[in-house]
Order: C-alpha cells, then sequence, then structure tokens
C-alpha cells in the first residue's frame, strides 16, 4: 500500500496573531512564570533562612533592597505586572466558563478593557 503524502497541520506561523490568542498564551505564560518564580524564591529564602537564623533576615532584606533597589523598583513593576494581567484576564476567563461575552465584538472590547485596566494600574503604582 503507497503512502499518501499529506500535508502538515498548520503552524502558530501561519496564523495571524490576533488579541484573543495572544492574551490567552500570556494568561498561560503569566501564570507559569508567576508560580516558578513564587515557588523558587520561597524555597530559597526558607532554606537561607533556616541556616542563617532570624537576625539575619532584616541584615539581608535591607542590604538587598538598599544595594539593588533601581533593580528590585524595575523587578517589582514586571511582577506587579503580571499579577494584575494574570488576575484581571483570569476573570474573563471565568465569564466565558459562565458562557457570558463569547460574541467576536465583545472579546475584542474585553482584551483592550484588560489590558487598560493593566496599565492604568501600573501608571496608578508609578506616580504613587
Amino acid at each position: 500500500m503507497k503512502q499518501k503524502i499529506r500535508p502538515l497541520s498548520p503552524h502558530l506561523t501561519v496564523y495571524k496573531p490576533q488579541l484573543t490568542s495572544v492574551l490567552s498564551i500570556f494568561h498561560r505564560i503569566t501564570g507559569s512564570i508567576l508560580v516558578l518564580s513564587m515557588t523558587l524564591s520561597l524555597i530559597l529564602f526558607y532554606f537561607n533562612f533556616s541556616f542563617l537564623g532570624f537576625s539575619y533576615q532584616y541584615c539581608f532584606f535591607f542590604d538587598f533592597f538598599s544595594l539593588f533597589s533601581p533593580f528590585i523598583i524595575v523587578v517589582s513593576y514586571f511582577v506587579l505586572f503580571g499579577i494584575s494581567f494574570h488576575i484581571i484576564n483570569g476573570i474573563r476567563h471565568l465569564s466565558w466558563d459562565l458562557a457570558l461575552g463569547l460574541e467576536i465584538k465583545s472579546l475584542y472590547v474585553t482584551g483592550g478593557i484588560v489590558l487598560c485596566l493593566v496599565l492604568v494600574i501600573i501608571v496608578i503604582s508609578i506616580l504613587v
């Protein structure tokens, strides 16, 4: 029996990126990064402080935040962006589970609302 040569299924390079797909993929990425970073930081801090004692905690945080303050500020804005985007877009995903807002127009409107709210949160945190 001769094998037929069939085309492969379309890949991501074939599709034009849409707001809904980009936000959904980014929602998964931010969730994964937040879980991995929080888990890793909690494990590292636990082992660090369990071996060095409680008095070292204050000195560590004071030295760390005063030494790398510009770096910490930038990282904290990225973390704030990831958390706020994941929470707001998660509410959007939960509304989809209730079959609310599944029309194409409302998908784009809610996607824009998510991006605007995250931008507002970041701007407010910078100004405060």
